[in-house]
């Protein structure tokens, strides 16, 4: 165990009488925690799971580099005192940014830390309490956090120290320990609340797109909050002159700084001192008394497995598959190996979870960076789209050729899957071209993720412009499809679901051409968009060269292959 470990469970011990009148056995509770913190010194938590290798190495000076990029966090945090008059109103946004971050956080390391099924094979079959098992749990996630909080905070206490003074900072530091412990404990009975009530063969898919809309939100926040700090209309907004800001939990740890730093005599700042204390010990008991005995048994049912399976395997079996997979794979497939690829890769792209975590949040993304470009083009008018105006066309091109960035982030994590070893099946199957695997594969992911966003964009414009933009439209849609076509070729020679998770930085270059290649081929199209005749000609000839392209990725001999696959 690395020193900084150490201390922190030093710490995380101390009030070890209050953990004995909770009726938690506290030696336990010291072994516990000491192996946990070992194991998470040998593996890469949320940050270090990017910059993972092929190979299978230990992870070097781990906790290092997550204080090193949860201090630069800290640094965005400090825009927040750039808005509101008093520090009410600037705590209050600060905080609202660290408890953000840190459920964000908690959320991503969900799974491995709180909802871990191997302790329930390791552990309860020893003479440990329920109380004792919850309350290591909850104070392993306190430890692991704590590493991200103590460095996430520094800048701020750097902040205090300039602007005002060092006893500002004993407020602070202890409103922070009572705002991560508020986080914590909320994340985690919201968490243990949704297993009482829900079934846990659904718990795990509920879990991920929680994860999914964080991701989206934090994502949002990122690029729209800094924007609004900047307006003069922020930098006037003070809060505490808003009713119901009582209620706003990040008010009540601005507020209980100002009382404990400035010691005014206002009633309203000591509700906020008494709910910033009172809260989290309210949420520990909570939790401990009433939640740990079912938790443990709802926990001993969650698979293990990475798949959101259904308990009726038939409904859903019918549901994905019997209807609008099925039949675009025989428009789209022929029959045999490439048409077995699209239904195979099209229900691994709904069940994993993996999977939907990379991908889904694309989605969020694209719909964040339409509103910055509408707040950044102050002129924007859908009359514009409407007359077709050369504002209105440049806002229909990228609309067209933006709407396959889903499309390119499931084709970056179609050949990645965490048991990839399975890939094994491509191997013992009497298949003479797998590149018809390779091509069914990235027609499945043309099809659910292209398709949809397809046919919105093409109803939208039609509602809007009329049948005159429907030859523009399919020469734009027609460029997309023949774009991924040739990425499909040049870049994705691996089978799919058959390599380990890791950073693929080939696929990052890979999509970042294909942005520049759409973009050129945007202003090509921008001024063609009036030759309604050459652009339809146009049209089939891009139809056409994707349908030769993909052809030819049908043609792939296992020579091109490229397998982490080893047959042992």
């Amino acid at each position: 165990m690395n020193i900084i470990n150490s201390i922190l469970l030093r710490f995380a011990l101390s009030p070890s009488f209050l953990y004995k009148r909770m009726g938690v056995d506290t030696r336990h509770l010291k072994v516990i925690l000491s192996a946990k913190l070992m194991m998470d010194d040998r593996r890469p938590n949320t940050f270090q799971q990017i910059q993972r290798k092929k190979n299978n190495k230990p992870v070097s000076y781990a906790t290092i580099g997550t204080m090193i990029l949860s201090a630069v966090m800290g640094l965005v945090f400090l825009a927040s005192f750039l808005a509101g008059k008093t520090y009410e109103t600037k705590f209050t946004i600060y905080f609202s940014f660290y408890v953000t971050v840190l459920a964000s956080i908690l959320i991503a390391d969900f799974t491995n830390v709180l909802i871990d099924i191997r302790d329930n094979y390791i552990i309860l079959p020893k003479p440990v309490t329920d109380k004792t098992f919850v309350v290591s749990r909850l104070l392993h996630i306190f430890i692991h956090v704590c590493k991200i909080v103590i460095p996430m905070i520094l800048p701020a206490v750097v902040f205090l120290m300039i602007n005002k003074n060092i006893l500002s900072i004993l407020p602070f530091l202890f409103v922070t320990l009572m705002a991560t412990l508020f986080t914590v404990f909320l994340i985690n009975s919201i968490y243990i609340i949704i297993l009482k009530i829900t079934t846990p063969a659904r718990f795990q898919a509920i879990i991920t797109y929680i994860q999914i809309i964080f991701a989206i939100v934090f994502y949002a926040g990122y690029q729209l909050v800094p924007r609004l700090i900047g307006s003069s209309f922020l930098s006037k907004f003070e809060l505490s002159e808003r009713k119901g800001i009582i209620f706003l939990p990040t008010y009540w740890f601005a507020g209980a700084w100002q009382q404990l730093y400035g010691w005014n005599n206002s009633f309203r700042l000591w509700i906020c001192v008494i709910l910033t204390i009172a809260v989290p010990a309210f949420s520990i008991w909570v939790v401990i008394k009433y939640f740990a005995p079912s938790f443990n048994r709802k926990l001993s049912m969650i698979s293990g497995s990475d798949l959101d399976i259904s308990i009726n395997k038939k409904a859903a079996h019918k549901k994905t598959s019997s209807t609008y997979s099925s039949l675009l794979s025989k428009l789209f497939t022929g029959q045999g190996v490439e048409r077995a690829s699209f239904l195979f890769t099209w229900k691994m792209m709904i069940r994993t979870r993996n999977f939907k975590m990379k991908v889904y949040p694309a989605i969020g993304y694209m719909i964040v960076i339409m509103v910055l470009m509408l707040l950044q083009n102050k002129t924007f008018s859908f009359n514009d789209i409407a007359s077709q105006t050369k504002a209105g066309i440049t806002s229909i091109l990228m609309i067209i050729y933006f709407s396959n960035l889903l499309l390119f982030a499931a084709l970056g994590q179609i050949t990645m899957y965490e048991k990839y070893k399975a890939a094994w099946i491509f191997f013992t199957t009497p298949v003479n071209n797998p590149g018809k695997i390779i091509s069914g594969s990235v027609k499945a992911a043309i099809a659910q993720f292209f398709f949809p966003l397809a046919f919105i964009t093409v109803v939208s414009l039609l509602i809007f412009c009329g049948p005159t933009i429907i030859p523009n439209v399919l020469f734009g849609i027609s460029n997309e499809l023949l774009i991924t076509a040739i990425a499909a070729y040049l870049g994705i020679s691996k089978l799919p679901f058959s390599s380990p998770q890791q950073n693929n930085t080939g696929s990052v270059l890979r999509v970042f051409v294909a942005m520049i290649l759409a973009f050129l081929i945007a202003a090509v199209h921008f001024m063609l968009y009036r030759m309604t005749i050459v652009v339809s000609i146009l049209a089939i000839l891009s139809l056409t060269a994707t349908w030769l392209v993909l052809d030819t990725v049908s043609r792939l001999s296992w020579k091109k292959i490229n397998s982490s696959y080893v047959d042992e």
